[in-house]
């Protein structure tokens, strides 16, 4: 069986990068370190939005754990069927 990856995956990942280089920026300013343009993680946080875009448009890759479910969805359905149910006055 192969493997489903996460599309969250590569954004959680990016993100991580994006934060560390931020934070050695901040902790070393007074340094070389510091120096890293703004321009530099600009480019990076919009890397991190178009991650996060295709994780959000292509999330077809998971595959959900609970078989026979129908998953939360299915409940809120069936909550909200339930509640139109109650208002018309139906058992």
């Amino acid at each position: 069986m192969q493997r489903q990856r996460d599309p969250w995956e590569p954004f959680r990942l990016w993100l991580a990068l994006t934060i560390g280089l931020y934070a050695l920026r901040a902790f070393f300013a007074a340094n070389w370190v510091g120096a890293i343009p703004g321009w530099v993680l600009l480019v990076m946080v919009l890397i991190a939005l178009a991650l996060a875009s295709k994780a959000l448009l292509f999330p077809g890759r998971v595959v959900p754990d609970r078989q026979g479910d129908g998953g939360w969805w299915n409940d809120l359905r069936d909550d909200w069927r339930l509640w139109w149910r109650r208002r018309r006055g139906a058992p």
